[in-house]
C-alpha cells in the first residue's frame, strides 16, 4: 500500500516538472523582424514550368535572430521563383529574444505580386 502511495506521489511530481517544462515565457514567443525583403522580378520561366501558387516557406528562427533551414514547404511551380524566396528568407533578421528561449520553427507565406506598384 506504501508503495503505491509513493509511486502515485512520484508521478504527481513529475507530471508537474513536466508541465512546468512546458510552460513558455510570453518574451520567448515574440518574434520581431527587423531586416528582410521580398524578392523581385523578373523571374524566369521556362517553357515547362507555370505558376501555381505563393511560394510556402519553412524556416526555424534563432536566439540571436538569424534564420536557418530555410526550405520550400510548398512551390510556386517556378524554380526561379523559389530559388529568390530562398534567398531572401535567409537574409531575413529578427530581434533577439531572451537567452535560453531555444529555436523557433516558422511556417509562412511569401506573396509574390506580379504587377508593378503604383
Amino acid at each position: 500500500m506504501r508503495l503505491a502511495i509513493y509511486a502515485a506521489v512520484l508521478l504527481l511530481l513529475l507530471a508537474g516538472t513536466e508541465a512546468q517544462q512546458k510552460a513558455v515565457p510570453p518574451e520567448c514567443t515574440k518574434v520581431t523582424r527587423v531586416h528582410g525583403s521580398f524578392p523581385k522580378g523578373p523571374f524566369k520561366t521556362l517553357p515547362t514550368e507555370s505558376y501555381k501558387s505563393s511560394p510556402s516557406v519553412k524556416f526555424l528562427i534563432q536566439e540571436d535572430g538569424s534564420v536557418s533551414g530555410v526550405s520550400i514547404a510548398r512551390s510556386s511551380g517556378v524554380a526561379d521563383i523559389d530559388q529568390k524566396v530562398l534567398e531572401s528568407v535567409s537574409q531575413w533578421k529578427y530581434k533577439p529574444r531572451p537567452s535560453g528561449c531555444g529555436v523557433i520553427e516558422n511556417q509562412m507565406t511569401v506573396v509574390i505580386h506580379w504587377g508593378e506598384s503604383h
